[in-house]
């Protein structure tokens, strides 16, 4: 999600960028750098932690948000873990108009810093290139398929663990029956796949475990409503390790229970079904976009009309298709692929002042941080992985010492900023960023 941000800011404000690990908070006293870039400071205790230490070093910090497609309707603490509740970055980048409006109407003091920047993550379905299905079946040596159904997991597997309990709980208000509800709910989406699986043996379907369904921190295996499905050998059942854009790209149809990935599916042009026995509940209203299927009878009928006809005739609606515009206008503000650019000008705002005023910075040792630092520098010459997930004070660190080397950035850097380039190059991104009326335009708040 940051890599178009720190692309635009490589190529137009003249940074230097590094990358560090969140755990790491003790680099920032360390390295003492300008400005802290972070994908958002509510959604993470390290994020947030991270930008209150930022700030209070006088160290600038520019933040994005990881989930703004919230509700505005006052039952949503968009606040998330930053318990002071109050912004230690520079701006709030909002996502759309609608969360944008609440936000300043929130936070009123803070309203000359809170922009509708649109979603950065959405640019990619403007400027990347996917992999293909043949490039997929070839890695994965399944080219005896030629049809893919994906589905994008909830997080049910939250009701096995108890921080994700009390997650569940206070996304249900504190109404325990309800965590009953999820769990019938479970086990009812389960059905419903396996009989489509069962039914379907020359469909490939991708069964996309939810990155969020339990903290890093907790190992081991857990229920949810998919993975007991991963027998079946016209199953994939994918943890970690595919891109979802990916994974959509090469679906014909997208489904989920519920999920704001359709939205990303929608950019891609796919059909979405939501896999819904009781959809009596709070719900996104991205919803109102796609199938609902509220039986296996009901998604089969669909899967058969996709494959007959290569559309399903109620996706196509007027409605439906009225329903999808306003959403994504709502959801992500801007389809156009220029949100990076629209954020990027912020950060210009930000190095600009920067450079005229300066930064008066003062270093702050935190013991805490520096004590975090040695567990995971000192830590690394005793890890072994088989040896520390079968101790219960260590298998805790085990997301830790697997990806504090951040050994993917620089192949992600490379094979994402061509693509950015490309799509610079072609909207002549750099001759229109001197011109008044093309930033005017499309960073109207």
């Amino acid at each position: 999600m940051l890599i178009p941000l720190l692309y635009f800011a490589e190529k137009y404000c003249n940074c230097e960028v590094e990358f560090d690990f969140s755990w790491n908070i003790h680099s920032i006293y360390k390295k003492q750098p300008d400005i802290v870039v972070l994908p958002n400071t509510v959604g993470s205790n390290l994020f947030f932690e991270a930008s209150k230490y930022a700030n209070l070093q006088g160290i600038k910090v520019f933040a994005l948000i990881s989930e703004g497609n919230f509700r505005t309707d006052g039952s949503f603490d968009f606040w998330g873990y930053n318990i002071d509740k109050k912004f230690y970055q520079e701006y709030v980048c909002c996502w759309s108009k609608r969360s944008c409006d609440f936000v300043r109407q929130q936070v009123p003091e803070f309203k000359n810093k809170i922009f509708c920047t649109g979603a950065i993550g959405f640019d990619r379905y403007s400027i990347y290139n996917f992999t293909s299905k043949e490039e997929f079946f070839k890695k994965r040596n399944l080219t005896q398929f030629k049809k893919v159904i994906g589905y994008a997991g909830w997080a049910f597997g939250k009701l096995y663990n108890k921080q994700g309990l009390d997650e569940l709980l206070f996304y249900f208000n504190g109404d325990s029956e309800r965590l009953k509800w999820a769990e019938k709910q479970m086990y009812d989406v389960e059905n419903i796949l396996k009989l489509a699986i069962e039914n379907n043996p020359d469909i490939l379907f991708l069964l996309k475990k939810h990155p969020s369904e339990a903290n890093q921190s907790i190992t081991g295996y857990y229920m949810n409503e998919m993975n007991r499905l991963a027998v079946y050998p016209n199953v994939l059942y994918i943890v970690e390790g595919e891109n979802l854009h990916d994974l959509i790209n090469i679906s014909d149809i997208w489904m989920g229970f519920e999920t704001t990935t359709t939205l990303e599916a929608w950019l891609l042009n796919k059909h979405t079904i939501l896999v819904n026995p009781d959809p009596n509940f709070s719900r996104d209203k991205t919803f109102n976009g796609s199938l609902i299927a509220n039986s296996y009878n009901k998604l089969q009928c669909y899967i058969d009309e996709f494959y007959t006809s290569n559309k399903i005739a109620e996706f196509n609606s007027e409605e439906k298709l009225s329903f999808r515009n306003q959403l994504i206008e709502d959801t992500i503000g801007f389809s156009d692929g220029f949100n990076h650019i629209r954020t990027g000008l912020l950060f210009k705002n930000m190095v600009n002042e920067i450079e005229k005023n300066g930064i008066n910075k003062q270093r702050i040792f935190s013991i805490k941080y520096y004590f975090k630092y040695l567990l995971m520098a000192i830590g690394k010459y005793f890890y072994i992985k088989k040896i520390f997930l079968k101790l219960p004070k260590f298998k805790k660190t085990v997301w830790i010492f697997e990806n504090f080397k951040l050994k993917n950035i620089e192949f992600l850097k490379n094979k994402y900023f061509k693509y950015l380039d490309s799509f610079h190059t072609d909207n002549k991104i750099k001759e229109k960023l001197n011109s008044p009326d093309f930033v005017k335009k499309i960073l109207n708040n």
